[in-house]
């Protein structure tokens, strides 16, 4: 039996939603937009986004075309590039912990040989 071509890895709701593909990519799909990321590049983006909320507001945390901003009281940032998007710090945490599960569970299939 052929693995399926896309792999979930974490679910907010039906607008946010994290999935992985057997072509290597990481597939964020928050509200209207899907960015896809290379493993590395989502690996990196999780660190970034955990070091941003980790660190004493305000903060940011780069690398490369890669920038998380965090202010207190006020919507965090993820920049990829010339994209950005927005986030209340509730729903900026809800990012955080969904993108983190979606790290963990990339890593027990990746480990698992699935793809």
């Amino acid at each position: 039996m052929r693995a399926p071509h896309f792999i979930q890895l974490s679910r907010i709701d039906k607008r946010r939603f994290i999935t992985g593909c057997r072509h290597g990519l990481v597939h964020v799909t928050w509200g209207r937009m899907t960015l896809r990321f290379s493993q590395d590049e989502f690996r990196l983006l999780v660190k970034l986004v955990g070091r941003a909320a980790d660190d004493r507001l305000p903060n940011t945390a780069r690398d490369g075309t890669l920038r998380v901003t965090c202010r207190v009281d006020e919507d965090c940032e993820i920049r990829i590039g010339p994209l950005a998007l927005l986030l209340p710090p509730s729903e900026f945490q809800a990012f955080l912990g969904a993108a983190r599960d979606a790290a963990q569970r990339l890593d027990e299939i990746l480990s698992s040989g699935v793809w």
